[in-house]
């Protein structure tokens, strides 16, 4: 027995279609699907934001990781704060990602295809 997990996108039935097109999320023990919009890495002087377009027209999902000024490895970041060394959001057309950390440092992201907008 295969466990198989499946999120269909809206207007088709999950368990009726087999195509990979038709789903935001498809795996089982020989396939995963993630569908990726763009990837990459931006080094962000302290005070500044960097502005990543993605143009897709609503919010998509988005990972966003920054650089620890004090060890130099990656964690993962959340959101907005008014009073975090690190912020991203994203709207419509954007992904935007601030540095407050003290020090120019690097941030990596990924902006996948699923519409977070819609509940």
């Amino acid at each position: 027995m295969s466990i198989v997990a499946r999120i269909s996108l809206p207007g088709i039935d999950a368990l009726d279609s087999t195509d990979p097109r038709d789903f935001s999320l498809f795996a089982d023990s020989d396939n995963v699907l993630i569908k990726e919009k763009a990837r990459g890495s931006q080094s962000i002087n302290n005070g500044y934001n960097a502005t990543i377009a993605h143009n897709l027209g609503y919010v998509p999902q988005c990972y966003v990781w920054a650089q620890s000024p004090t060890t130099g490895r990656y964690r993962s970041i959340h959101g907005y704060s008014v009073n975090a060394a690190w912020f991203f959001y994203v709207d419509d057309t954007n992904l935007i990602i601030g540095n407050r950390s003290g020090a120019t440092r690097t941030a990596k992201y990924f902006i996948l295809y699923d519409d977070i907008s819609q509940p």
